[in-house]
């Protein structure tokens, strides 16, 4: 997940052509000629400060592999103790939630810390990261999602483990009841969050993050340095909200590994098509609306300068 400003050193790999231009990096501009203007272009400038060190396959891709990896495993294994420990949504919430804040600033400056193929894809089409680079981050993060359901089989005792369901999400069921509602009984048949509620549930809330995310992380104009404690938050307070209907996944990476090792795969399509459509909706919105021109797809301030 891009959660702090990553040092231009270790994000090149990841750059696409939209950041050919930078402001941060040393630019210097070359004059062209015509016959009645001229226009100013900037060209990008090799930045001096660059070690000769970091410019190696391992620094630039191995390491925020491995990054995404061994996060994604211990951020998604904590995320489980949690939602796993009698304390319910709140737990769950703040287990999910804090991980990844210290997590993020931890090594955001390395990988980014997506930790959510959701989070990758959202950022590929922010244009944060190259298509090579973003296919091999969901491999990791999907990698280290399984690795954490199958630590927290190993690792939690029986009892626990079938009773939250290997912490797997599903889709909340509500048994028959009878209520008194003034002073009348009424009976309350069976139900279930639909499938398609919870696309909707889980599109919204994954929406919500991916638009935090590269607000403050990621645009050149409210990008800050609370971006860790900002990410943190969101994901903490949407898993409140939801995880009482969905389980509050947000997640493919978090909902996969713990399907597979408790064998719970009961509507689980919704915890891949619910994120990946709100991250895509967030990611377009804001290429087309909320971007600083640096990054606005199709409406771009120039910084041509024209004499007649």
């Amino acid at each position: 997940m891009s959660s702090a400003e990553v040092q231009q050193s270790e994000r090149l790999p990841m750059l696409t052509s939209t950041d050919e231009v930078i402001h941060s990096n040393p630019v210097a501009p070359t004059p062209v000629v015509t016959e009645s203007t001229t226009i100013t272009v900037v060209k990008k400038i090799a930045d001096p400060n660059i070690p000769v060190e970091d410019n190696n396959k391992f620094i630039q891709v191995i390491r925020p592999l491995l990054i995404e990896l061994i996060g994604t495993a211990l951020f998604v294994l904590i995320g489980l103790w949690g939602a796993c420990s009698n304390g319910g949504v709140i737990a769950a919430a703040l287990s999910f939630g804090l991980a990844l804040m210290v997590l993020s600033g931890s090594f955001g400056h390395i990988s980014g810390v997506h930790f959510n193929p959701s989070v990758t894809i959202g950022l590929l089409i922010a244009g944060e990261i190259q298509p090579v680079m973003a296919i091999l981050y969901v491999v990791m993060q999907l990698l280290g999602g399984i690795a954490a359901g199958g630590l927290l089989r190993l690792l939690l005792a029986s009892h626990p483990y079938v009773g939250c369901k290997g912490g797997a999400t599903v889709l909340t069921t509500y048994a028959a009841v009878n209520r008194t509602v003034d002073n009348r009984v009424v009976y309350y048949m069976a139900d279930q969050v639909t499938w398609w509620q919870g696309i909707l549930i889980e599109a919204i809330v994954t929406f919500v993050l991916v638009t935090v995310i590269i607000m403050v992380a990621l645009d050149s104009k409210s990008k800050t340095g609370l971006a860790p404690v900002l990410i943190g938050f969101t994901l903490g307070v949407n898993i409140l909200a939801v995880g009482a209907y969905t389980g509050g996944s947000l997640n493919p990476a978090r909902s996969l590994g713990p399907a597979i090792f408790a064998n719970v795969w009961n509507e689980h399509y919704v915890y891949w098509i619910g994120p990946l459509a709100g991250a895509v909706v967030a990611a377009l919105l804001y290429r087309t609306v909320w971007a600083h021109h640096d990054r606005r797809m199709f409406v771009k301030r120039t910084n041509a300068v024209v004499k007649h």
